[in-house]
This record gives C-alpha cells, sequence and structure tokens, in this order.
C-alpha cells in the first residue's frame, strides 16, 4: 500500500516568532510523518542551514523559504493593506535577499524601540533591551512584546495584549514601514524562488477583492496562493481554490505553525483538517526549474 504524501509549506520557527527551533521544527514533521516543510520565517532567513541539515539528518525534504509583510495599494480606490508573500526555493545566501532583509531588520529595531516607549508612556515599562533578550536569536515581533507583558504581569494572556494595546490602531501600536509586493516580488526572483500570496482570507477582503489583487499581483510575477490554510472554512477553500485555477496561479498550503504561539494551530493538519497534498510541492518545483532555464 503506497502511503499518502503530505507536506507543509507555511512554518515558523524560533528565528521569527515561533517556538520551535528548526531542528524541534523538522523532527515534528517527521513525527508527524510530513514528506516535506518550508519554513517561512519573517523577513528572516537565519533558521533555514539548520533546518536543512536537520532535513538531511531525519530524512525531511526542507524548503527554504521567507514570508514577507509587504503594503499592497489598491489602484482603484488607492486603499493601503498589509498582505503577506512568501517565497519558496530561495538561493538564502543570495547577497540582494539579505540587503532586503538587514533593511527590513534595521526599521523593526526603529520600529521596535518607538513601541518600547509607547507602552512604558502607558505604564508598562519594558525596555528595548528586553525585547531583544525575549526574541532571542529570532526577528522580534509583537509576538514577543505580548509574552514579554504576560511575563512581566502587565496582562493575563497574550491575546490581551492584541486587543488593547499593540493591535493595529491600539494605543501602543506603531505602524511598519514595509516594501511593496513588487519588491518583495523582484527579490524572490533574483533570489531563485517563486511568490506566493499568502493566506489571502485574512485581509478583510471579500473574494470579488482578493481575484482583484491577486490578478495585479500576477502582473508582477506572481506564480501562486495558498489555497489551503488552518483557519479557511470550506466555502472559502472551494472559492480560492477556483480563483487560483482561473487566474493560472498555482496552489500552495500551509498551516502557519508558530508552536505554543498559535496553540491550536498543528503542523501539517492546522486546526485538523489540513492534508497539503505533496503534488502541490511539485508543481511549485517545476516552475522554479521552468525559471531557472530562461
Amino acid at each position: 500500500m503506497i502511503r499518502e504524501k503530505y507536506i507543509d509549506l507555511h512554518t515558523h520557527t524560533t528565528f521569527s516568532d515561533g517556538t520551535y527551533t528548526p531542528y524541534e521544527l523538522v523532527r515534528e514533521a517527521k513525527e508527524k510523518n510530513l514528506s516535506a516543510i518550508a519554513i517561512t520565517d519573517h523577513d528572516c532567513v537565519d533558521g533555514i542551514e539548520e533546518g536543512l541539515r536537520a532535513g538531511e539528518e531525519l530524512g525531511v525534504e526542507v524548503i527554504s523559504g521567507i514570508e514577507f509583510a509587504t503594503n499592497y495599494t489598491d489602484i482603484k480606490n488607492l486603499d493601503e493593506t498589509e498582505i503577506h508573500i512568501v517565497g519558496l526555493f530561495l538561493d538564502y545566501k543570495n547577497p540582494c535577499l539579505l540587503e532586503i532583509i538587514q533593511r527590513l531588520k534595521n526599521e523593526r529595531n526603529e520600529r521596535n524601540i518607538t513601541m518600547s516607549k509607547k507602552l512604558t508612556d502607558l505604564g508598562f515599562p519594558i525596555t528595548f533591551k528586553e525585547l531583544m533578550e525575549e526574541a532571542g536569536v529570532g526577528t522580534c515581533t509583537r509576538a514577543h512584546y505580548a509574552n514579554l507583558m504576560v511575563k512581566k504581569g502587565y496582562i493575563g494572556h497574550k491575546k490581551e495584549a492584541f486587543h488593547k494595546y499593540i493591535g493595529s490602531g491600539k494605543p501602543g501600536y506603531v505602524p511598519r514601514t514595509l516594501p511593496t509586493p513588487k519588491e518583495c516580488i523582484d527579490i524572490i526572483k533574483k533570489s531563485g524562488g517563486v511568490a506566493i500570496l499568502a493566506h489571502a482570507t485574512l485581509y478583510g477582503m471579500d473574494v470579488n477583492q482578493i481575484r482583484i489583487m491577486a490578478k495585479n499581483l500576477k502582473e508582477l510575477d506572481l506564480k501562486g496562493m495558498e489555497i489551503m490554510y488552518s483557519t479557511y472554512m470550506p466555502q472559502q477553500e472551494k472559492e480560492l481554490t477556483q480563483l487560483a485555477s482561473d487566474l493560472e496561479l498555482l496552489p500552495s498550503g500551509g498551516s502557519d505553525f508558530h508552536g505554543s504561539n498559535k496553540p491550536d494551530i498543528f503542523l501539517g493538519v492546522g486546526r485538523g483538517n489540513l492534508r497539503i497534498p505533496y503534488e502541490f510541492l511539485e508543481n511549485l518545483r517545476k516552475e522554479k526549474q521552468k525559471h531557472l532555464k530562461l
């Protein structure tokens, strides 16, 4: 009997806001009988080398990836929305890629200094040094603020931090300076990668708005979109599958696993219903090979 092969093309490690090291993540993938995973940390590729070594040791295919946050502008209405682009099959040592990562890191640091001052003024003293210690080797994200606020006894639960203080529009929030989708898609291409639209339902758009956005992004050389994701409802998955087919975008999918920072999301299966076929990875790999031949 041939065992079905399943994958997860959207995961995070301790090098961004996940709680599993790259080795632990790959080991979890092995225990879950996944054939392949992609490490897609936020604005960061530092965990990929460890992940690749773990994959060789444990017999799990590891794909080098990244997740960029970008500032998408609706051309018709000029509305700005933060959307995320995942890059897969990256040359993670590419100088152009490392240059934009360093720029984003510097901008994050400036933002974190400002946010820590805002929270201190609100009566929740937090220093930039404490944030860096909480983040450890990884990219400092708002998840680290939430963890630190719980540890310091300022709030009872991490969700409270986002709902009251550090969510978009809340008193402790500082917006990020984000690159454009074109800039990130171009960098992914220059790094030999394939650009994927992540979790399209999370941007407050209906399916028609998603269609317009995806069409615009395809003109910038977007190659695929996540049609399977932990929080999609069956109807959303159906609609996005049809949309991707209509626009000739390759299907991708992932759990967006973060370990204990998203305790209801499990590697490979999301909230229990994900089963992402290995065929997705094969088709995306063929797209990468096409790119190399050009």
